[in-house]
Protein backbone atom coordinates (compact mmCIF):
# COMPACT_ATOMS: atom_id res chain seq x y z
CA UNK A 1 0.00 0.00 0.00
CA UNK A 2 1.26 3.74 -0.58
CA UNK A 3 1.65 5.96 2.12
CA UNK A 4 -1.01 8.13 2.60
CA UNK A 5 -0.05 11.69 1.48
CA UNK A 6 -0.14 14.33 4.20
CA UNK A 7 -1.44 17.68 2.72
CA UNK A 8 -0.48 19.65 6.54
CA UNK A 9 2.75 20.68 7.11
CA UNK A 10 3.81 18.45 10.19
CA UNK A 11 4.26 20.19 13.70
CA UNK A 12 7.64 21.49 14.16
CA UNK A 13 10.08 19.26 15.42
CA UNK A 14 10.54 19.28 19.78
CA UNK A 15 13.99 19.85 19.28
CA UNK A 16 15.50 23.00 20.95
CA UNK A 17 16.47 24.26 17.43
CA UNK A 18 14.06 25.73 15.14
CA UNK A 19 14.31 26.07 10.86
CA UNK A 20 12.16 28.66 10.79
CA UNK A 21 12.99 31.83 9.05
CA UNK A 22 13.02 33.71 12.44
CA UNK A 23 15.25 32.65 15.12
CA UNK A 24 16.27 34.35 18.48
CA UNK A 25 19.55 35.18 19.17
CA UNK A 26 21.84 35.42 22.27
CA UNK A 27 23.38 39.13 21.91
CA UNK A 28 27.52 39.69 22.47
CA UNK A 29 28.70 41.68 25.05
CA UNK A 30 28.70 44.70 23.18
CA UNK A 31 24.84 43.94 22.78
CA UNK A 32 24.96 42.86 19.05
CA UNK A 33 23.37 39.53 18.09
CA UNK A 34 25.46 36.58 17.25
CA UNK A 35 25.67 34.81 13.58
CA UNK A 36 22.27 33.66 13.44
CA UNK A 37 23.12 31.05 10.92
CA UNK A 38 25.28 29.55 14.15
CA UNK A 39 22.41 29.59 16.56
CA UNK A 40 20.54 27.09 14.48
CA UNK A 41 23.01 24.37 15.57
CA UNK A 42 21.90 21.85 17.90
CA UNK A 43 25.02 22.25 20.60
CA UNK A 44 25.68 18.31 19.95
CA UNK A 45 26.71 19.83 16.32
CA UNK A 46 29.08 22.29 16.97
CA UNK A 47 31.26 20.88 19.66
CA UNK A 48 34.73 21.49 18.47
CA UNK A 49 35.68 17.83 20.10
CA UNK A 50 33.53 15.71 17.95
CA UNK A 51 33.69 15.38 14.07
CA UNK A 52 31.14 15.68 11.82
CA UNK A 53 29.95 13.47 8.56
CA UNK A 54 32.23 14.89 5.38
CA UNK A 55 29.16 14.32 3.17
CA UNK A 56 25.40 14.18 4.52
CA UNK A 57 23.11 12.75 1.86
CA UNK A 58 19.42 13.04 1.95
CA UNK A 59 16.53 11.08 0.06
CA UNK A 60 13.68 13.51 -1.14
CA UNK A 61 10.16 11.50 -0.94
CA UNK A 62 8.95 10.92 2.75
CA UNK A 63 12.26 12.19 4.01
CA UNK A 64 13.19 16.33 2.48
CA UNK A 65 9.20 16.74 1.51
CA UNK A 66 6.01 14.50 2.36
CA UNK A 67 5.25 13.66 -0.76
CA UNK A 68 5.99 10.58 -4.00
CA UNK A 69 6.89 13.33 -6.41
CA UNK A 70 6.48 11.27 -8.94
CA UNK A 71 2.86 9.39 -7.64
CA UNK A 72 1.23 12.47 -5.90
CA UNK A 73 2.55 15.91 -8.04
CA UNK A 74 0.70 16.24 -11.49
CA UNK A 75 2.66 19.41 -13.65
CA UNK A 76 3.05 21.64 -14.72
CA UNK A 77 4.08 23.30 -10.93
CA UNK A 78 3.91 27.26 -9.98
CA UNK A 79 5.39 28.40 -6.81
CA UNK A 80 4.06 31.00 -4.53
CA UNK A 81 5.39 34.31 -4.07
CA UNK A 82 7.78 33.55 -1.19
CA UNK A 83 8.62 30.23 -2.99
CA UNK A 84 8.35 28.27 0.66
CA UNK A 85 6.08 26.12 -1.65
CA UNK A 86 4.58 25.02 -5.29
CA UNK A 87 1.63 24.30 -6.53
CA UNK A 88 0.30 21.83 -9.29
CA UNK A 89 -2.29 20.90 -11.89
CA UNK A 90 -4.96 20.50 -9.73
CA UNK A 91 -3.88 23.47 -7.05
CA UNK A 92 -2.23 20.81 -4.73
CA UNK A 93 0.17 22.59 -2.34
CA UNK A 94 3.81 20.84 -2.16
CA UNK A 95 6.63 22.04 0.05
CA UNK A 96 9.70 21.05 2.14
CA UNK A 97 9.08 19.21 6.00
CA UNK A 98 8.95 22.36 8.31
CA UNK A 99 12.48 22.08 9.73
CA UNK A 100 14.18 21.33 6.12
CA UNK A 101 14.85 24.94 5.14
CA UNK A 102 16.92 25.56 8.31
CA UNK A 103 19.31 22.14 8.16
CA UNK A 104 20.04 22.62 4.30
CA UNK A 105 20.78 26.25 4.69
CA UNK A 106 22.77 25.37 7.98
CA UNK A 107 24.81 22.13 8.02
CA UNK A 108 26.71 23.20 4.80
CA UNK A 109 27.75 26.32 7.23
CA UNK A 110 29.01 23.61 10.07
CA UNK A 111 31.12 22.05 7.07
CA UNK A 112 29.94 18.95 5.97
CA UNK A 113 28.85 19.07 2.28
CA UNK A 114 25.47 17.79 1.40
CA UNK A 115 23.89 15.82 -1.54
CA UNK A 116 20.45 14.26 -2.58
CA UNK A 117 20.15 10.69 -3.18
CA UNK A 118 16.82 9.79 -4.90
CA UNK A 119 15.75 6.74 -6.81
CA UNK A 120 12.59 8.62 -8.17
CA UNK A 121 10.56 8.06 -11.51
CA UNK A 122 10.23 11.79 -12.32
CA UNK A 123 13.58 13.42 -12.04
CA UNK A 124 13.12 16.22 -13.99
CA UNK A 125 9.99 17.15 -11.91
CA UNK A 126 11.63 16.53 -8.56
CA UNK A 127 14.92 19.14 -9.81
CA UNK A 128 11.78 21.04 -10.70
CA UNK A 129 10.77 21.53 -7.39
CA UNK A 130 14.14 22.05 -6.03
CA UNK A 131 14.35 24.68 -8.33
CA UNK A 132 11.89 26.49 -7.08
CA UNK A 133 11.38 26.07 -3.39
CA UNK A 134 13.32 28.67 -1.62
CA UNK A 135 15.67 28.39 0.99
CA UNK A 136 15.58 31.49 2.85
CA UNK A 137 18.45 33.45 5.28
CA UNK A 138 17.28 33.37 9.38
CA UNK A 139 16.47 36.51 10.54
CA UNK A 140 17.94 37.12 14.10
CA UNK A 141 16.10 38.53 17.05
CA UNK A 142 17.55 40.10 20.17
CA UNK A 143 16.32 38.53 23.20
CA UNK A 144 13.82 40.57 23.67
CA UNK A 145 12.18 38.84 20.66
CA UNK A 146 12.41 42.42 18.71
CA UNK A 147 13.85 41.95 14.76
CA UNK A 148 17.75 42.92 15.69
CA UNK A 149 19.15 45.39 13.43
CA UNK A 150 20.65 44.44 10.10
CA UNK A 151 24.26 43.17 9.57
CA UNK A 152 25.38 43.69 6.78
CA UNK A 153 23.99 43.77 3.23
CA UNK A 154 21.02 41.21 3.71
CA UNK A 155 21.42 37.65 1.97
CA UNK A 156 19.35 36.48 -0.87
CA UNK A 157 17.68 33.41 -0.71
CA UNK A 158 18.74 30.36 -2.03
CA UNK A 159 17.40 27.96 -4.26
CA UNK A 160 17.22 24.72 -2.71
CA UNK A 161 19.11 22.93 -5.95
CA UNK A 162 21.73 25.05 -5.45
CA UNK A 163 22.26 24.14 -1.86
CA UNK A 164 23.73 20.74 -2.54
CA UNK A 165 26.36 22.25 -5.07
CA UNK A 166 25.63 19.45 -7.73
CA UNK A 167 25.91 16.41 -6.01
CA UNK A 168 22.51 15.28 -6.70
CA UNK A 169 22.06 11.65 -7.67
CA UNK A 170 18.27 11.39 -8.71
CA UNK A 171 17.54 8.68 -11.11
CA UNK A 172 15.58 5.39 -11.09
CA UNK A 173 17.80 2.59 -9.63
CA UNK A 174 19.60 1.62 -6.37
CA UNK A 175 21.05 3.95 -4.00
CA UNK A 176 24.09 2.15 -3.69
CA UNK A 177 24.91 3.44 -7.26
CA UNK A 178 24.14 6.48 -6.17
CA UNK A 179 26.56 6.09 -4.06
CA UNK A 180 29.34 4.79 -6.36
CA UNK A 181 28.65 8.08 -7.99
CA UNK A 182 29.04 10.61 -4.83
CA UNK A 183 31.77 8.60 -3.79
CA UNK A 184 33.89 9.25 -7.30
CA UNK A 185 32.85 12.72 -7.64
CA UNK A 186 33.50 13.99 -4.09
CA UNK A 187 36.54 11.68 -3.47
CA UNK A 188 35.20 11.31 0.07
CA UNK A 189 34.96 7.91 1.82
CA UNK A 190 32.05 6.28 2.59
CA UNK A 191 32.91 6.08 6.30
CA UNK A 192 33.00 9.88 6.18
CA UNK A 193 29.18 9.75 4.54
CA UNK A 194 25.75 9.62 6.29
CA UNK A 195 22.44 9.16 4.98
CA UNK A 196 18.87 9.84 5.96
CA UNK A 197 16.11 7.73 4.09
CA UNK A 198 12.47 6.78 5.41
CA UNK A 199 12.97 3.13 3.74
CA UNK A 200 15.01 0.28 5.35
CA UNK A 201 15.31 -1.01 2.59
CA UNK A 202 18.16 1.36 1.66
CA UNK A 203 20.41 0.03 4.31
CA UNK A 204 22.21 -2.48 1.20
CA UNK A 205 24.09 1.04 0.96
CA UNK A 206 25.67 0.38 4.56
CA UNK A 207 27.70 -2.76 2.75
CA UNK A 208 29.87 0.51 1.04
CA UNK A 209 30.70 1.57 4.61
CA UNK A 210 28.12 4.29 4.59
CA UNK A 211 26.32 5.03 7.92
CA UNK A 212 22.55 5.02 6.98
CA UNK A 213 19.59 6.44 9.26
CA UNK A 214 15.81 5.68 9.07
CA UNK A 215 13.90 9.06 8.96
CA UNK A 216 9.92 8.11 10.58
CA UNK A 217 8.48 10.96 9.96
CA UNK A 218 9.97 13.26 7.97
CA UNK A 219 13.41 14.93 8.33
CA UNK A 220 13.88 16.94 11.69
CA UNK A 221 16.53 18.23 13.99
CA UNK A 222 15.86 15.75 15.90
CA UNK A 223 16.46 13.12 13.27
CA UNK A 224 19.72 14.82 12.20
CA UNK A 225 21.01 14.90 16.09
CA UNK A 226 20.06 11.30 16.50
CA UNK A 227 21.88 10.61 12.78
CA UNK A 228 25.00 11.94 13.37
CA UNK A 229 25.36 10.96 16.92
CA UNK A 230 24.80 7.44 14.91
CA UNK A 231 27.88 7.86 12.64
CA UNK A 232 29.98 8.98 15.40
CA UNK A 233 29.44 5.97 17.33
CA UNK A 234 30.21 3.48 14.71
CA UNK A 235 33.44 5.48 13.94
CA UNK A 236 34.62 5.01 17.52
CA UNK A 237 34.00 8.80 18.52
CA UNK A 238 33.03 9.13 22.43
CA UNK A 239 32.76 12.20 24.13
CA UNK A 240 34.07 11.99 27.09
CA UNK A 241 32.59 13.20 30.73
CA UNK A 242 34.36 16.12 32.12
CA UNK A 243 37.14 16.01 34.53
CA UNK A 244 36.34 17.28 38.05
CA UNK A 245 38.53 17.99 40.54
CA UNK A 246 39.25 16.09 43.23
CA UNK A 247 38.29 17.46 46.83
Amino acid sequence: MPKKLSKNPLPQSSSTISSLSTITTSSTASGNPVNPALSLLPPSLTDPSLPLPKLIVFDLDYTLWPFWVDTHVTPPLKPNAQHSSATDRYGEEYGFYCDVPGILYTLPLAGPKIGVASRTSAPGLARDLLKMLHIPAPTPLTDDATPAPPMGKPEKPKRALEVFDGLMEIYPGSKIRHFESLQKRTGIRYQDMLFFDDESRNRDTETLGVTMWVVRDGLSWGEIEAGVNEWRKRRGFVKMPDATELP
